[in-house]
């Protein structure tokens, strides 16, 4: 065990060492958010990846096929479908968006200032709470395996992630995952080789499955696994970490091929870790579904191949709290801050995205120690992002015109059905921001169209 430790501690080393390398090359706030639009799209589709695989989706998602099935899996294929389709009709978008290095400078671009401003500040909103979940699930995470406790655990890793982050920037989150996307492709198929080994190979997993696991909507009604689908199709899709590599691809062609390969790698990847929780099920490796993947480490894997798949699952962890980490320093001061301060000197900007990138974990490690409900801290998240900014985003790299009145229209509408279906109690087990992206999209369709035929009408008065 000591020397599988050992490979977890050499690799977290790599990764600080990697920030302070990287760290000397940020001069600017440009440097610090990547905004040099350099990455080809082998670089863009290995960040990306590393990126959304994150506990959620990875060791969550292990979690809920021991504990529920594939109902998890399958609804995470809505995730992967998204963003084959971002890569293909989305990203060429960002042509019309030169120079611009966030999600909130895409907004201002389209809709105005104060559209970039509430956009980076939903952006700033929604990283800081997926980043307080990946916080939870390292603390979980390193006391199952390292056997430290979970305060210590979040620590440690939230240590990490800020060191390198807050000195190397986006930079340095980029090289890290090019690390992460390594060992988590090739740690996770792994584990599921071995577990499947010892339990006697595929078909002895499967027989050893309740056959009501094998249906994507046990235990959920037809429309709460529909919103569960939409949640996770939806929540992140286009939030800040994801979006900055869109805007920094060194031409639209790399930006597209790396997502949609991105968007192509999530489902074998989402199958396997699915597959490890059946097989983590079947082996009886603990009663706690949510240490089925750490304990079947533990229990399948020999000395040394152990500790590699160690620093895997750290990676899991690690790669999505870096680039969330990064992308809300990028809303705050890039998208918030900036705007609002318009003399700021990119001496002083720089110094802000550092303090915010390091002020956000301390926040993040608060929320991991004082709140027990990692899906209920991702949630929050995505209710900050998806029914008030994902329509007017995509519309607006899409080609959609549309004013400020009907940008702010939609956000009005998306936060008032999202918060009323809630205080509702979620009927039918359906989730507000579900609700409340419906409501956003449907005023936003019908703004646009408004607008369109106010430009029509008057075209032919010029005439």
């Amino acid at each position: 065990m000591a020397a599988d430790v050992g490979i977890v501690i050499v690799y977290i080393l790599v990764l600080v060492g990697m920030g302070l390398f990287g760290g000397r090359a940020v001069k600017g706030a440009d440097d610090f958010a990547a905004a040099d639009k350099k990455y080809g799209a082998p670089v863009i589709f290995a960040s990306l990846a590393a990126s959304y695989v994150g506990g959620g989706f990875s060791v969550g998602n292990a979690a809920e096929a021991f504990e529920r099935g594939v109902g998890m899996t399958a609804a995470l294929l809505g995730f992967g479908a998204v963003t084959v389709l971002v890569g293909k009709y989305v990203a060429p978008g960002v042509r019309r968006f030169a120079g611009v290095s966030s999600t909130g400078g895409i907004a201002a671009a389209a809709y105005g200032k104060g559209a970039g401003v509430l956009v980076g500040a939903c952006g700033f909103l929604c990283c800081a709470g997926v980043v307080g979940a990946q916080m939870e699930g390292m603390g979980v995470t390193l006391h199952t395996l390292l056997g430290v406790s979970p305060t210590a655990g979040v620590l440690i890793g939230c240590g990490v992630v800020l060191i390198y982050s807050t000195v190397g920037g986006m930079g340095a989150v980029i090289a890290a995952d090019m690390v992460q996307f390594f060992l988590l492709a090739l740690g996770m198929p792994l584990l599921l080789f071995a577990a499947l080994k010892r339990a006697g190979g595929i078909g002895a997993v499967l027989a050893a499955t309740p056959p009501a696991f094998f249906d994507p909507v046990n235990g959920r009604s037809g429309a709460a696994f529909l919103s569960l689908f939409l949640t996770m199709a939806l929540g992140e899709a286009l939030v800040p970490p994801y979006t900055q590599r869109l805007l920094i691809g060194k031409d639209l062609r790399a930006a597209s091929r790396g997502t949609v390969a991105a968007g192509l790698f999530s489902v074998p990847f989402f199958v396997i870790t699915g597959l490890i929780g059946l097989a983590a099920r079947a082996l009886s490796v603990t009663d706690n579904a949510a240490d089925a993947m750490p304990r079947l480490i533990l229990t399948v894997l020999p000395v040394g191949v152990r500790g590699l798949v160690m620093a895997a699952m750290v990676s899991i962890l690690l790669s999505a709290a870096d680039g969330f980490l990064n992308g809300a320093a990028v809303s705050l001061v890039q998208d918030v801050i900036a705007p609002l301060c318009p003399s700021l000197s990119d001496k002083r900007r720089l110094l802000l995205l550092r303090a915010v990138n390091l002020l956000t974990g301390g926040a993040a490690v608060a929320a991991a120690l004082l709140l027990p409900d990692v899906l209920g801290i991702l949630t929050a998240a995505y209710a900050c992002w998806s029914p008030l900014t994902v329509v007017p985003l995509a519309a607006a790299l899409l080609g959609v015109r549309a004013n400020d009145r009907t940008f702010f229209a939609a956000v009005f509408a998306g936060g008032a059905a999202a918060l009323l279906w809630r205080a509702l109690g979620s009927p039918l087990s359906v989730t507000g921001a579900t609700v409340g992206t419906l409501a956003n999209f449907l005023v936003f369709s019908l703004g646009a169209r408004r607008c369109r035929k106010r430009r029509q009408e008057l075209r032919l008065r010029a005439k």
